[in-house]
């Protein structure tokens, strides 16, 4: 009998790799590399632990030996990886069942909770004062709750209206089959995976899932309290399984424009605030706004306008609300505004967060710009951890809409992906 544990969980090997450029030599210990390179291969099923594989080797010489263990060991990681494969896919469908559009998570994350539970999970719930709503926080068994060293958090809550899942050979479709109840499955898959492989570096890992990420960021502001301190973050998001180098920051803001009512058809008798709130946007829009050449491009959207009283009349009011994707500073970009509008509207702050430079994985990735709001700029202890990741299957340019899905193939990549990057962070950081 040869342990598929004792092969992965040597000295000489990482948590995924392929067995096809690999030699061995049988031992009283049983296997031993004795030569060849060492291949990361990433669609490694953790749940083959829980088997023994028997070869009768007896029988076999040196040579014809290495073949069939080569052999034996391919058929059995993809039997396994089938499963869990599909257990991530079925734990998605499950949780789509279920609304939990930003302020109705409850019943949702009642059926999270009892989901970790089952998979031996100690579960923390943490009401949002006021409300039925709560965050869920869950820790392998005995471990420290406050400590852990990789803390795995995303949302529970996704953007209305609900509308139930369908899935055909490639995709799952719905509401948050991508943001974020695929990255909330992908996780718990991964932290099932986890704990059912190697307790020691399940207790080495926490897993947050907020309420309120969509509207006001409320669960991650409550969650600050619970003083969790991990030494790696990584926020589930969909980012077409790139590690994000930079989640860019925000700046919303509201120009107001003042003009004098009167008739337009006398053009002595007023002026126009929407007529002076259009050169105003033109020279926003036309400015050359900061760039990065790691980070990308500083960006705007004029999202409102609103303003007058009749078409007969000169408006005497008008206001734009703009949203800026930070990639400098909010300062930097509050103080460009100001000399672009020059005096010629009032500039009121409605909401800023700085962004937030993100690390590179230690595992082979590749990376890319995020250009949306995460719970990160919200952690307080964002500057406290060695790295902070931003990663997820699914696209965000779909999401938030009647065509949201997710590839099945990129949520089976981001469950391995989040497998290999724990057992990566805990053995050798």
């Amino acid at each position: 009998i040869i342990k598929p544990f004792d092969l992965i969980y040597g000295k000489y090997f990482s948590p995924f790799f392929s067995l096809s450029d690999i030699e061995f030599a049988w031992s009283k210990n049983g296997l031993e590399k004795i030569g060849g390179t060492q291949n990361l291969f990433f669609r490694i099923d953790y749940l083959l632990v829980e088997r023994d594989l028997p070869l009768d080797i007896s029988q076999i010489s040196s040579s014809e030996r290495s073949k069939q263990i080569h052999c034996s060991f391919r058929v059995f990681l993809r039997t396994m990886t089938i499963k869990w494969e599909e257990e991530v896919e079925k734990r998605l469908l499950n949780y789509m069942s279920h609304s939990s559009t930003t302020g109705n998570e409850a019943k949702f994350a009642e059926v999270v909770a009892k989901d970790l539970e089952d998979n031996g999970w100690t579960v923390q719930k943490q009401f949002i004062p006021g409300t039925d709503r709560f965050n869920v926080y869950a820790s392998f068994r005995n471990s420290d709750p406050k400590y852990v060293k990789v803390l795995l958090n995303t949302h529970l809550d996704t953007v209305p209206p609900y509308f139930p899942p369908t899935q055909d050979d490639k995709n799952i479709y719905g509401n948050g089959s991508n943001d974020a109840k695929g990255q909330l499955a992908a996780m718990v898959t991964a932290a099932t995976i986890i704990s059912n492989t190697d307790e020691d570096v399940a207790r080495a890992l926490g897993l947050l899932f907020v309420v309120g990420e969509e509207l006001d960021h409320v669960g991650m502001i409550e969650a600050n309290k619970l003083g969790i301190l991990p030494d790696y973050l990584l926020v589930g998001e969909p980012t077409e399984l790139k590690f994000g180098t930079i989640q860019k920051g925000a700046l919303k803001v509201k120009l107001t424009v003042t003009g004098q009512a009167g008739h337009s058809g006398y053009p002595d008798s007023g002026t126009s605030a929407i007529h002076k709130m259009v050169e105003v946007l033109n020279d926003v829009l036309k400015f050359e706004w900061p760039s990065d050449k790691t980070y990308g491009s500083t960006t705007l959207n004029v999202g409102k306008i609103a303003g007058g009283q009749a078409l007969n009349a000169w408006a005497a009011q008008c206001d734009a609300d703009i949203f800026f994707r930070v990639v400098t500073s909010v300062k930097n970009i509050e103080e460009l505004l100001n000399k672009v509008v020059d005096g010629r509207a009032e500039v009121t702050l409605l909401s800023s967060n700085d962004p937030v430079i993100l690390d590179v994985p230690p595992i082979e990735a590749e990376t890319d710009q995020v250009s949306f709001n995460t719970d990160i700029a919200y952690f307080d202890a964002k500057d406290k951890v060695k790295a902070k990741y931003l990663f997820g299957g699914g696209s965000i340019k779909n999401a938030h809409s009647k065509n949201e899905f997710i590839p099945k193939d990129e949520l089976h990549k981001c469950t391995s992906t989040l497998v290999k990057l724990v057992h990566n962070l805990y053995s050798y950081h």
